[in-house]
């Protein structure tokens, strides 16, 4: 009884990684097939500026955002950290 146990066992279990191996197999290369790869063209950055931050007390999106305003910027600018210190931020517009 034992021996008829582990074969239908094995048998099951042969079936069940066959099946599971040959779907994902069948997902997989149509998902490779399609990829596309993006160009960027004509990506336009904006100046960088470096800012004084107190870093202790404050996020250093304040400084930021002080300063895009006194530049006469509109308020929405987009911008990204390019890099801190404990006394100043560099940030660039885009």
């Amino acid at each position: 009884m034992k021996k008829v146990f582990s074969v239908m066992l094995l048998v099951a279990l042969g079936f069940g990684t066959m099946s599971l191996t040959s779907a994902s197999n069948a997902v997989i290369k149509p998902l490779k097939n399609n990829q596309k790869q993006a160009k960027v063209v004509n990506a336009v950055f904006g100046a960088t500026y470096t800012i004084p931050w107190n870093s202790c007390c404050e996020s250093p999106l304040i400084p930021i955002e002080r300063d895009i305003v006194k530049r006469g910027l509109p308020a929405g600018t987009n911008y990204t950290i390019k890099s801190t210190t404990t006394t100043t931020v560099t940030y660039t517009i885009f």
